[in-house]
């Protein structure tokens, strides 16, 4: 627990002890099941000889606050907070929109092309005449993120620190700054997005199982496509 704490993934090549007891120690393992998981509401993962903590949806040691998300994004409001949450969720959409469910279905996503399916997704649904029922069936407020990224620009030019100005490009580079830190996706030159296998190990052995995701993913998928009918998932 302390080491996974510290760092994003306990893995054989530096903890092989730890590694051995977690995999093959019976009393570590019920440990963990019966006393850990559900009373820091936390997952282990098991990716081989990898091990990883995935925090739960309903709360636990690894929630967060909206004011300390928005001081970790560098966001003012709520508002702010929802677009880029809005980002997250399309990005794992054009990463894992897969019917196995096992890896992502693309090696690599430009950041103009996160951006142009953002737009799309916004403007689909913030003018859609459901757009209220669509938000309390997925719990997703999609209305204030649209009206705030459709107003922006893409970029502004003449511009030392696009973090901090108000554009489109701004908010997408601060929210996947964020999943960088915690070793989900790799940023390169500010332009490509990867997917590390951090996050493709959450998706299939954790969030793929969550009904939320599929809700998610349903959603964006039958606002670009509403002629084709829903998937099982």
């Amino acid at each position: 627990m302390k080491e996974l704490l510290q760092h994003p993934v306990v893995e054989r090549a530096t903890h092989e002890d730890l590694v051995n007891r977690v995999r093959f120690d019976s009393e570590v393992r019920n440990l963990w099941r019966e006393i850990i998981e559900p009373l820091f509401e936390i997952s282990l993962i098991s990716a081989g000889d990898q091990f990883y903590l995935a925090g739960s949806l309903t709360g636990g040691i690894f929630s967060y606050r909206n004011e300390e998300l928005r001081d970790l994004l560098g966001v003012q409001t709520n508002r702010e907070l929802y677009l880029c949450s809005f980002i997250v969720l399309t990005l794992l959409a054009a990463f894992y929109d897969s019917d196995d469910g096992i890896g992502p279905s693309r090696e690599s996503l430009l950041v103009s092309e996160l951006a142009e399916m953002v737009t799309t997704h916004l403007q689909e649904l913030g003018s859609s005449p459901d757009v209220e029922e669509l938000e309390n069936q997925t719990r997703v407020n999609l209305r204030g993120p649209a009206e705030l990224w459709l107003d922006l620009p893409y970029q502004k030019v003449d511009v030392v620190h696009i973090r901090r100005s108000d554009c489109r490009l701004a908010y997408l580079l601060k929210t996947i700054d964020l999943l960088q830190k915690h070793g989900l996706v790799r940023l390169i030159h500010d332009r490509q997005i990867f997917p590390c296998e951090r996050l493709n190990q959450l998706i299939a052995h954790y969030y793929n199982q969550q009904s939320r995701k599929n809700e998610i993913l349903e959603m964006l998928r039958s606002r670009l496509h509403p002629d084709s009918s829903p998937e099982e998932e």
